[in-house]
């Protein structure tokens, strides 16, 4: 069955396609038919985006198996429009947060550096670089961009919230960089396996799913990881750092058993149980406060987790944990500070609490 459907184009198309159905001699029709139907099974230049985009949450499995469990089966690793999607996802990790927050800084200069890279690759390769636009982000002096981005890292605070991150993201999100310009081999030095395993935890923060839908994901996933416990106390306050995993004396046909953090705050009077959100956000802080206490502000409220610190209110410092208010005296509070943070840092814990970053998402 043949439909209608009348088209306007400019006249000189019209008058090329005569020319080209008379030479050919074809009917404009059939000559025009032909052209759309050709067009239109071509692959367009964004479809491969399009895609990934239309269907988040399978992409989002899909680059965990790539990315986290390496399963490429001798395929490129990792596509353009992947990348793309990747660099889009963790900008907006960083645009929809708290902003009280604090970010990983090694996250953050991680894509920094991949924005560094590629602008100098640009500028060495003869390519238009948007000069303006990078300076005015960056705050670079001069267009000596090796230069300016080593003085950028260096000087980089470790005290950074997801305001400002979003920000200095910009350009590698928004096209800036067009990766379609990169060879192959220059985007395999850049975007680098191990770059691109440390910022996926951003990629986690964004799916929208429901608690069980995230509990379908990791069974799928299946990662393992062992029952594991850490307890640390500072003046009368304990915490309790436990992670439900596969149990040593638990046969494996048993079942499958999703791994999950608990953080338990004890006070003299009280047992508060937090999860993955309170404790991934309370790190931020106190790894913060631990490098560069003077950085961090007086009276710290994030989404979670707030801080006042010794002097603000009281001479106390007073942890938040959303409506619960829990006072420790300054010695104490720098002492819980020390070892939250060489516990959480070393040995298989800190091995685990990078899986589960890969799993619940972290900034």
């Amino acid at each position: 069955m043949i439909s209608q459907l009348t088209l306007r184009f400019p006249k000189k198309l019209i008058e090329t396609l005569k020319n080209r159905a008379a030479s050919e001699k074809t009917s404009v029709n059939a000559l025009a038919e032909r052209f759309l139907d050709v067009s239109l099974q071509a692959p367009a230049q964004d479809d491969d985006y399009i895609q990934l985009i239309t269907n988040p949450d399978d992409t989002v499995r899909h680059l965990y198996r790539k990315i986290i469990l390496g399963e490429t089966f001798g395929r490129q690793a990792i596509r353009r429009a992947e990348l793309r999607f990747l660099m889009e996802t963790a900008h907006r990790s960083y645009r929809d947060a708290s902003a009280g927050e604090y970010v990983r800084l090694p996250v953050l200069e991680t894509l920094l550096k991949i924005s560094f890279a590629l602008l100098t690759w640009q500028a060495d390769n003869g390519l238009p670089v948007d000069s303006h636009y990078i300076q005015r982000t960056f705050e670079f002096e001069t267009e000596s961009w090796q230069d300016e981005s080593a003085r950028f890292l260096r000087e980089l605070s470790p005290a950074i919230d997801p305001g400002y991150a979003e920000i200095l993201l910009r350009p590698l999100a928004s096209g800036c960089f067009t990766l379609t310009d990169f060879p192959d081999e220059a985007l395999a030095r850049i975007f680098t396996p191990a770059r691109l395993r440390q910022i996926f935890p951003l990629l986690m923060r964004t799916p929208d799913w429901s608690f069980e839908q995230r509990q379908d994901f990791i069974r799928e996933m299946r990662p393992l990881l062992p029952d594991m416990n850490e307890t640390f106390t500072a003046d009368d306050l304990r915490f309790d750092i436990h992670i439900d995993g596969q149990r040593a004396d638990v046969p494996s046909s048993a079942g499958y058993l999703v791994p999950c953090l608990y953080l338990v705050v004890t006070g003299s009077n009280f047992v508060m149980p937090h999860g993955w959100a309170h404790f991934a956000e309370l790190y931020r802080l106190l790894k913060v406060y631990h490098t560069v206490p003077e950085a961090v502000r007086r009276l710290s409220e994030g989404y979670h987790v707030s801080l006042s610190q010794p002097g603000a209110v009281s001479k106390e410092a007073i942890l938040g944990f959303d409506a619960l208010r829990v006072s420790v005296p300054a010695e104490a509070f720098d002492r819980l500070v020390h070892l939250f943070i060489e516990r959480v840092e070393a040995g298989p814990l800190s091995e685990a609490l990078d899986v589960l970053r890969t799993l619940y998402g972290d900034l």
